[in-house]
C-alpha cells in the first residue's frame, strides 16, 4: 500500500501544483465554474490504473531470489517498510479520527439546534443555539443549519439566495466529493501540498456556487448577496472545516465578492480538452508506476520482516543459509512453512521461520503451494550492485 502511495506521490504532487498554480490566473480569464470544473483531473488521476490493463503493455514481476540477512540486523525485528507503513497508518487513523469527531460535532450541533417546523421551507432547516452557519451537512440527505439571528440578519432577498446556495452545494454532490478529497488527504497527510490543494479546492467550490446561484440574478440581488457575504464574515465558524460549508474569512469573502463582479460560464470545450491531456499524462506516468503493482499473475513479495542474526552466531563467526519450503494464499499470506536444508543445522532455523511467516506477497487471487526460497546468513554482506560468482571445488581424480 505504502510502496504504492509512494510510487503515485511525485506525479500526484505535480498535478496539484499545476492546479494550485494556475487557479488565480485562470479565475480572472475563465471563471470559477471552469476552474471547479479543472479539479475533477484528480480522480481522474486515480481511475487511470483502470485503463492500464487495456494498454499494450507487458508487466514482468521480479523473480523469488535468495535473500541476505547481514550482521546489522542483530536487533532489528521489522523491516523498513513495515516501519514506514506503520508511521503511515498511524497518521492515516489520526486524521480518519479527526474527521469522525468533526462529523459527529457537526451532528450533535445540529440535534441541538431548533427545528423551522413554523415556517415553509422544509423540516431539513434548524436554527443553531448561536451565529454559526449557514452550512450544509449529512450523508445521505442534506441538512442546513442557519444562525440564531438568519432571519434578522437577513432580508428575504438575502435569505433566499442563500439558502438556494446551500442546496446547490447538494444538488451538485460537492459534499460527496469531499469526502473523497477528505480520504485522499488521509492518505497523503504527509505531503504539505495535499493541505494547500485541499483549501484551495474548497475555495474554487464556493465561487463556483456563487457562480451558479447569481448566474441569472439581477443586479440588485447580486449586491444583496454581496452584502450578505459581508455580514457572514463578521460570524465566526463554530463547525469543524473539513465536512461542512461555511462563508470563510474576510479575504475569501473579498475573492468571492470580486468574482460577483464577472460572471463567465462553464468553458465545456476547455474542460474536455484539459481532461483528455490529463489522461493522457496520467497513464504515461502512471504505467511504469503500476507496473510492478498491476502484475497480478504472478507472485512476488511486497513486505519482508527481515530475520535476526542470532547473536551467538554472530560473536563466534558462524554464517551459513536455511532453505525453506511454504505456501501463500489468494490473499498474499504465508502458511505452512518448513525447513528443507539448513546449514549448520538448526543455527538460523527458528529466525528464519518466524521471518517468513510475517511476509507478505502480492494477491494473486490463487494459492501457490511448494515455494522455495534461500535465507543467507552472512557477516559479510556483499552489496547488491557486485556480482557473485560460486566456485565449486573439482573432484581430485587420484586414478
Amino acid at each position: 500500500m505504502t510502496e504504492l502511495l509512494l510510487q503515485l506521490l511525485v506525479p500526484f504532487s505535480a498535478l496539484l501544483l499545476v492546479l494550485v498554480s494556475i487557479q488565480k490566473l485562470l479565475l480572472k480569464r475563465l471563471g470559477a465554474r471552469t476552474v471547479y470544473a479543472l479539479w475533477s483531473a484528480v480522480p481522474l488521476f486515480f481511475s487511470a490504473p483502470l485503463l492500464i490493463p487495456l494498454l499494450p503493455v507487458t508487466f514482468h514481476a521480479e523473480p523469488i531470489k535468495r535473500y541476505q540477512v547481514g550482521v546489522q540486523q542483530l536487533s532489528a525485528s521489522v523491516s523498513d517498510v513495515s516501519t514506514i507503513f506503520s508511521v503511515w497508518l498511524v497518521g492515516s487513523a489520526l486524521c480518519a479520527a479527526y474527521l469522525v469527531l468533526s462529523y459527529l460535532s457537526c451532528r450533535a450541533q445540529y440535534r441541538r439546534a431548533t427545528p423551522l417546523n413554523t415556517v415553509n421551507i422544509g423540516p431539513a432547516y434548524r436554527q443553531a443555539e448561536d451565529s454559526s452557519g449557514p452550512c450544509v451537512s449529512g450523508l445521505l440527505a442534506p441538512r442546513i443549519l442557519l444562525p440564531n439571528d438568519f432571519f434578522t440578519r437577513f432580508d428575504p432577498t438575502q435569505q433566499r439566495l442563500i439558502l438556494q446556495h446551500e442546496l446547490t452545494h447538494w444538488r451538485r454532490g460537492d459534499l460527496h466529493l469531499n469526502y473523497l478529497a477528505l480520504l485522499l488527504l488521509c492518505l497523503y497527510w504527509f505531503n504539505p501540498l495535499c493541505w494547500l490543494a485541499y483549501r484551495k479546492y474548497r475555495q474554487a467550490q464556493e465561487l463556483s456556487c456563487d457562480a451558479v446561484v447569481t448566474e441569472h440574478a439581477g443586479k440588485a440581488e447580486r449586491i444583496a448577496y454581496g452584502h450578505a457575504l459581508l455580514s457572514s464574515t463578521q460570524q465566526p465558524a463554530s463547525i469543524w472545516w473539513p465536512l461542512s460549508h461555511y462563508y470563510g474569512d474576510f479575504n475569501s469573502m473579498k475573492q468571492r465578492i470580486m468574482q460577483l463582479q464577472q460572471q463567465k460560464g462553464l468553458s465545456k470545450t476547455l474542460v474536455m480538452t484539459a481532461m483528455a491531456l490529463v489522461l493522457g499524462s496520467t497513464l504515461l506516468l502512471q504505467q511504469p508506476a503500476l507496473a510492478g503493482a498491476k502484475d497480478t499473475t504472478q507472485l512476488s513479495p511486497v513486505m519482508r520482516i527481515e530475520p535476526r542474526y542470532p547473536v551467538k552466531a554472530a560473536k563466534e563467526g558462524i554464517a551459513g543459509f536455511v532453505q525453506l519450503k511454504f505456501d501463500v494464499s489468494a490473499e498474499g499470506k504465508v502458511s505452512n512453512v518448513s525447513v528443507i536444508k539448513s546449514s549448520p543445522s538448526d543455527i538460523f532455523d527458528k529466525e528464519a521461520i518466524r521471518a517468513l511467516k510475517e511476509w507478505q506477497y502480492n494477491a494473486t487471487g490463487q494459492e501457490h503451494k511448494a515455494l522455495l526460497v534461500q535465507l543467507d546468513f552472512e557477516l559479510d554482506v556483499v552489496p547488491p550492485e557486485m556480482e557473485r560468482i560460486s566456485v565449486k571445488a573439482a573432484t581430485a581424480d587420484h586414478g
